[in-house]
């Protein structure tokens, strides 16, 4: 292991310690005044109610493009001998992509708590269904989290430059989740953390030779 990737494990498992008592606070304490006030106060005005009720979910569409944009991408310039950036970013998003989609598919069942808009309407399903399969328990983690923070990780990993963007990027999304009821705010923290964690490790399966650590 190089030093850059024994300080990644560190950052990571740092991290990890810290966000599960978070995790606890934000689920026992946080979770629904949050829900709450954003009901109260955000869906009192009609046009923000309007704008938000009927939003579409294109995070699948997102998963395909992603990925065959990728496979094409890198196919074509792999195959011309090309090996940047562009290059290892492409087949990086490639395994990414899919890889996230699948992770959260499975974490929600997995955990099965109702997602926000649901338990406003059935406060008492509030908590966590183990792999019970029942409807509209697919809210933690936050799927959008996952996988839209994984692919800006993997590009800040090879363009650095992006960082700042892609934090602000990010940040935006988990507050939209949040302000929108379509997911508590554990739900976009842990949804975060997981897409960090799933990118260093495609990474390491993809590039364990290479150097392309997160710094």
């Amino acid at each position: 292991m190089t030093d850059a990737t024994d300080k990644t494990t560190f950052r990571l498992a740092l991290s990890g310690a810290l966000l599960a008592p978070f995790t606890v606070i934000c689920v026992w304490y946080l979770d629904i005044p949050v829900a709450v006030f954003v009901r109260d106060y955000l869906y009192t005005n009609r046009h923000w109610f309007r704008a938000t009720s009927e939003l579409p979910d294109l995070l699948l569409t997102v998963v395909v493009i992603s990925t065959a944009a990728s496979c094409c991408f890198y196919l074509l310039r792999s195959g011309k001998g090309i090996l940047d950036r562009a290059t290892l970013l492409a087949k990086e998003v490639l395994w990414l992509a899919p890889a996230s989609y699948l992770a959260k598919a499975l974490l929600k069942i997995a955990f099965g708590r109702p997602d926000t808009r649901y338990w406003l309407t059935k406060p008492g399903d509030y908590g966590f269904h183990w792999f019970q399969f029942k409807e509209h328990c697919d809210g933690f983690p936050s799927g959008h989290m996952l996988v839209i923070v994984a692919l800006l990780a993997a590009v800040w990993r090879f363009y650095p430059e992006s960082r700042p963007i892609g934090i602000l990027i990010a940040v935006l999304l988990g507050v939209a989740l949040i302000a929108t009821n379509y997911h508590f705010l554990s739900d976009v923290v842990v949804g975060g953390y997981l897409a960090i964690l799933l990118e260093v490790m495609i990474s390491r399966l993809l590039f364990c030779r290479r150097r392309f650590a997160v710094n």
